[in-house]
C-alpha cells in the first residue's frame, strides 16, 4: 500500500469480509482475530484483484514498508541534495542499515540502492515529460548534486539522455509498480 487511497481500498476489502482491522497502515494491517482459512482465501483473492498481496512474514513486510516509504518520498516535490538513503531508512526503522539492505536484496533480487535509482529515473521521466523544467532543474529537484551524474544514471537506465527523452517522452512506469 503506497497511498491513502490504497489504505482506504484495503479497509473496504476487509470490511466486505466482516473483518475489523485494529489498524491499517502503509504495508501492514493488524487484526485482533485471525480469520478462518476460507475467509483468508477470499481475502487473498480480493486483495489480488485490487493489486495487493497478503504477506505473513515480517521480512517481506519490511521490504514493502521500505518500498512504500521510498515511493512516498519520490512522490513529493523536492528531494534534498544531501539525501542519504541509509540515514533516511535508519530514521524510519529500528534496524541496522546492513540488515535492511540484506533483507531487501534477498527478497527483491536487487539492492535498495538500485531500486532507489529506478524510482529516481521514473520520477525524472515524469517530470521531463511535463516539459516545464529543464534537465538541470529535474536533476536538482531529485536530489542529484551533479547534472552529469544524473544524466549518466538516466542514460544507463533508459538508453537515451534526459534531454533526448524530454523531446520525445516514451513509456513510463508508475512508481508503485517498481
Amino acid at each position: 500500500m503506497v497511498c491513502d487511497r490504497c489504505i482506504s481500498s484495503v479497509k473496504d476489502i476487509f470490511s466486505s469480509l466482516e473483518i475489523t482491522p485494529l489498524s491499517v497502515e502503509l504495508g501492514e494491517v493488524k487484526v485482533n482475530k485471525i480469520p478462518s482459512e476460507k475467509i483468508i482465501q477470499e481475502l487473498k483473492r480480493k486483495l489480488k484483484d485490487s493489486g495487493f498481496e497478503l504477506l505473513h512474514s515480517d521480512t517481506p513486510i519490511l521490504v514493502s514498508k521500505i518500498k512504500a516509504l521510498l515511493i512516498e518520498l519520490f512522490s513529493q516535490d523536492d528531494i534534498p541534495e544531501d539525501f542519504k538513503l541509509s540515514s533516511f531508512l535508519l530514521d524510519k526503522f529500528p534496524y541496522d542499515y546492513s540488515h535492511m539492505s540484506r533483507v531487501f536484496s534477498q527478497h527483491e533480487k536487487d539492492t535498495i540502492e538500485h531500486y532507489l535509482i529506478g524510482l529516481r529515473v521514473e520520477r525524472a521521466k515524469e517530470l521531463l515529460s511535463y516539459k516545464d523544467q529543464n534537465v538541470s532543474e529535474v536533476a536538482y529537484r531529485l536530489g542529484y548534486a551533479s547534472v552529469a551524474h544524473f544524466s549518466r544514471q538516466f542514460k544507463s537506465m533508459v538508453g537515451i539522455s534526459p534531454s533526448v527523452y524530454q523531446n520525445n517522452p516514451t513509456k513510463r512506469i508508475s512508481l508503485k509498480d517498481l
